[in-house]
Parts: structure tokens; sequence; C-alpha cells
């Protein structure tokens, strides 16, 4: 394999702090109803083959019909994901951000148009939402982003957009002369418990990246692959044809992307990164240099844990996490192991896998391999090993929309499936016993004419969780002009929409959650038409 490459792209992720003053007043992303903006991607349409809800409050908002089973012992909680469909034709399902229960009810969604890494985060002891937006480039299985993190408080305001952009970026690909605001890429995005933001980006680079200064944030670190060719060569990469030639590479439109990191978290005082391409877990210290690099296919610093009939423990992995820091020289890791990608699939399924090393003999030892015996899965991109907070993992299988709860005998406790394999994907997906939100917007409200002449009242609020409110209260009144001081009947909260009948001669209705005998926030007031039979 030749070293000198002209193009490729370069791996590297950058350290910020974030201020923390709320820019939600003059922010017009802040201002909108459901905010997230429309990537590339925002009008791909949904499986058709697949079942999607409707609702007369919301005739836009057409989320995936949830298959869910679990069993008593499984964790409770929401289900936060971003379905992203494959198929190129714009029809009333575009992708869409999600959180839904586990009966299968939308929470909150956020304006169509694609949201990478959605997932609720702590920042400054507050829970917040957080997700990436913007443009993707390099095709479904091995994609890279150039977007925007950004970060909603629990009413859904605007703390902050972070975006990284000095001009000396370029996107690769044949988007590599366009220009785009920030260039944070889609594969992480993570908060640190000092306040912190850990982004990942990527460069079209002749052999070398520029270092830059972020305009609105302070960048506390930056670490590039290309830096490492000494520890972490070129020819260690997997990213190659089956003649053992480099895949693209030859100029900056199609750059070899030889390392793709697509994921970076915090280990004792440095950092552990998934490099996707190379096959590998690697380890850094403080200031960036490599502590250890554990390769799936030839152990890399540590002895090889093959297993026998594979060629690899595992391959085109995400989410590498460690369980906890470094206990002494112990370490246990956590990761999704897709063993397998575009060109290199079918073969070995996925699983989670957890791994015990030790880090003084450089040993590796399996601990768990996660699969469902029920259910063969080859997912060739994205994932998510998720340990909740009862020591029980939540498995997302990205490219394949499905997402398992393993107990801690590592049997299956929950399935989940918002679409048929291989046409939508999440490329991460949680669940969260922790999100409590009261949205700033008001509530929504519409009617429609029964065949037998009554008016239907359906009320929904996009975003409030079922912790905020538990009822309607619903206000009539048979003057147009109103008033709509007088409780007319409080009905029991249903799902996303709850539906109540109007009495007979109502031509003003209103309506607001309630908790309880109190009522929150009104919907704005509508004009009942009288029922034509």
């Amino acid at each position: 394999m030749h070293t000198t490459v002209f193009g490729a792209r370069a791996a590297c992720f950058i350290f910020l702090r974030m201020s923390l003053a709320v820019y939600g007043l003059s922010n017009s992303s802040a201002t909108r109803p459901y905010p997230g903006v429309p990537a590339d991607f925002s009008s791909f349409a949904a499986a058709p083959f697949w079942p999607y809800q409707t609702f007369v409050t919301e005739p836009e908002f057409h989320p995936p019909v949830l298959e869910i089973s679990k069993q008593p012992e499984a964790s409770d909680g929401l289900f936060v994901f971003a379905p992203l469909p494959f198929i190129l034709n714009y029809t009333d399902r575009p992708a869409v951000g999600l959180i839904m229960d586990q009966q299968g009810n939308p929470i909150w969604h956020s304006a169509n148009g694609y949201l990478g890494q959605l997932e609720v985060q702590q920042l400054n002891g507050q829970n917040v939402l957080t997700y990436w937006t913007g443009g993707i480039g390099g095709g479904f299985v091995d994609a890279h982003g150039m977007g925007t993190i950004t970060i909603l408080d629990s009413t859904y305001r605007l703390i902050q957009n972070v975006t990284l952009n000095d001009g000396t970026f370029k996107a690769g690909d044949s988007r590599q002369n366009m220009p785009y605001p920030s260039y944070v890429d889609i594969h992480e995005s993570f908060i640190t418990p000092k306040g912190s933001l850990i982004v990942t980006a990527y460069n079209s680079t002749p052999y070398n990246l520029s270092a830059f200064d972020l305009r609105t944030n302070e960048t506390l670190f930056r670490w590039s692959s290309v830096d490492h060719i000494d520890q972490l060569p070129l020819n260690g990469s997997h990213q190659l044809h089956p003649d053992g030639s480099i895949i693209d590479g030859n100029n900056a439109t199609h750059p070899w992307d030889y390392f793709l990191t697509n994921s970076v978290f915090p280990l004792d005082d440095g950092y552990i990164l998934s490099c996707r391409h190379y096959w590998s877990a690697v380890a850094l210290d403080s200031q960036g240099n490599v502590k250890w690099n554990l390769n799936g296919v030839d152990g890399g610093d540590f002895e090889p844990v093959n297993q026998t009939g594979k060629p690899s423990t595992f391959s085109w992995q995400h989410y590498v996490r460690p369980r906890n820091g470094t206990v002494g020289n112990n370490l246990v890791l956590d990761m999704f192991n897709n063993h397998g990608n575009g060109f290199d699939n079918g073969t070995y399924p996925s699983t989670g896998l957890t791994l015990y090393l030790d880090l003084q003999k450089r040993t590796v030892e399996t601990i768990s391999r996660l699969q469902d015996p029920e259910d063969t899965i080859y997912a060739l991109s994205q994932g998510t090993f998720q340990r909740l907070p009862n020591e029980h993992k939540m498995i997302a299988y990205g490219q394949i929309p499905k997402l398992k709860e393993y107990d801690n005998n590592d049997g299956v406790v929950m399935k989940a499936r918002f679409g048929q394999n291989n046409q939508v994907s999440s490329y991460r997906s949680y669940l969260v016993s922790n999100w409590s939100a009261t949205p700033y917007w008001a509530p929504k409200i519409a009617t429609t004419q029964e065949p037998g002449g009554n008016i239907t009242l359906s009320m929904s609020w996009n975003g409030a969780t079922p912790d905020v409110y538990d009822s309607w209260m619903v206000y009539e009144s048979s003057d147009v002009n109103g008033p709509l001081t007088e409780l007319s009947q409080q009905v029991r909260r249903t799902g996303y929409e709850t539906n109540a009948t109007l009495s007979a001669g109502t031509r003003l209705v209103t309506a607001a959650p309630g908790r309880g005998q109190e009522a929150m926030r009104r919907s704005k007031s509508l004009r009942v038409e009288l029922p034509t039979i």
C-alpha cells in the first residue's frame, strides 16, 4: 500500500468550551415551534411498506408505528432516536427527530429534516437535548457531515448553536467547493462533566490538517490522526477494495477516508476513540499522545483475541465507551460491533461487545457478546451500546431499525422496531428515564365533523412528557365571540393526541393541558363550524 495519498480525509476531534449565554430570543431557530434545520436528506421518504401514524392536529407529522414487545423486568423510559429513510422520493414521511414512549406514542418531534446524534445530555447539572443538523456526504454506510450542534433546554428553547468554521475546511466529495456555515461532523458531540463539548470534524487534505480557531468558541484541544502516522500508519486501514487497493484517494474530491473516527469519550485524563476503518479503539493521554491501540484483528498493542473461525474480534465498530475509568491496570470497554460494512458484510452478525483489558499485561478477554438468538442482525453501519442505570444494556442496530434491551444475564427483555430492514436507520438511539420537558409553545387543537353530526376536538402538545400533564381541560362557548371562561369538560390524556366530543351548539373552543385540577397553557381559540348533515 502506498503511504503517500493526495486527498486523504483527516480525522480529528475538537474539544470546545461552550459559552453559556442563552441566545434564544435573538436566534431564529429558537423561535421556531419545533427546532431542527433540514439536512440534505430532508426529502427522503420513509419505506412505503411500514405503517405510519397520522394526527389531526399535526397533518404533516407521520411518525412510524413502533412495534414493541417487552418483559416485566424491562426498563422504563422514553426512546430517543432520529429515523432516516433511505428512499429518494419526497412524500409526507420525511426524516425527523423523535422521542416516543414505550406504548409507541410520540412525545416530541423536530421539524422535518435529519437530526444526527439526537440525545439527552447534562450541561451544568441540567438535562438538555442535543442534536446535529447539516449537510451529509460520503454515502449511507460511511457518511460524514458538515453541520452544527444545537443544544436545547427542557422547554426546547435554544441554549446554543455550536459551529466550527475558519475558512480552511473542505467537505470532500463533489461538495468540496460548496461553502458550509459549519463543519462539525455527524459522528460525535459529547458534553463533558466540565461543561465542554467534544466534536469530530473531517477535512480533505493533502496529508495534513491546518490548525484553526473557532469564531464563537474557545478551542481547548485539537487532535488529528495525520499527526500520528508513525503510530497509526496508513497501511493499518481496512478501507480497501478486495484487491487491496485504497477506496478513492486520487484527489480532494474523492478523499480516502482511512481512519473514520465515529466516537470520542473521556477516559481518565485523556480520551478513547473508535476508529471504524482502522478496526481499533485508540487511547490518548491529555496531550493527545497515543497511549495504546486495541485492534480488532491483530490486537494492536495487545495480544490478539481472535475467536476460532473469525478473522477478528471486532471490526467496523461504533460507539466505544469505557464502562468506568481505568481501575488500577484494568479497563472494561463496551462497543457496538458492526462486524461488517458496505463491501464486507453478511458473514458475521453485529453484536454488543464488552471487553476486559489488562493494561499492564496487554491482554484482552471477551466478557459478553450480546446477540438475540432468535434474530441474527447484520448492521453495516451506525449503532449504539448504551449501558442503562440498572446495568441492563440497550443495543440500537443503526442501519437496521431495531432496538433491544438485554438484562444482566444477557437475555433479551425488550424488542422494538420502527421500520423495514435497510429502508430506514437511526445513527444513534437511546432509552432515557431522565427527560422531563414542558414546551414553551402553545398546544394545538383541531376539529373534525363526524358522520353522525358530532364534532370531535383533537388536542396535542408536542414535546410535553407524560409527567407534565395527565388530562385536557376543554372550554366551550355557544357564542363565536366567547367568553371561554367556564370549564365544560375534562378528559384523560391518551397518547400524543387526545379527542373529546364537543357539546351541541359549540361555536368557539379552546383547550389546556391539565395537571390534576390545574389548567396549564391554553391553545388558541378555534371557531367551530356548525355541522352539516
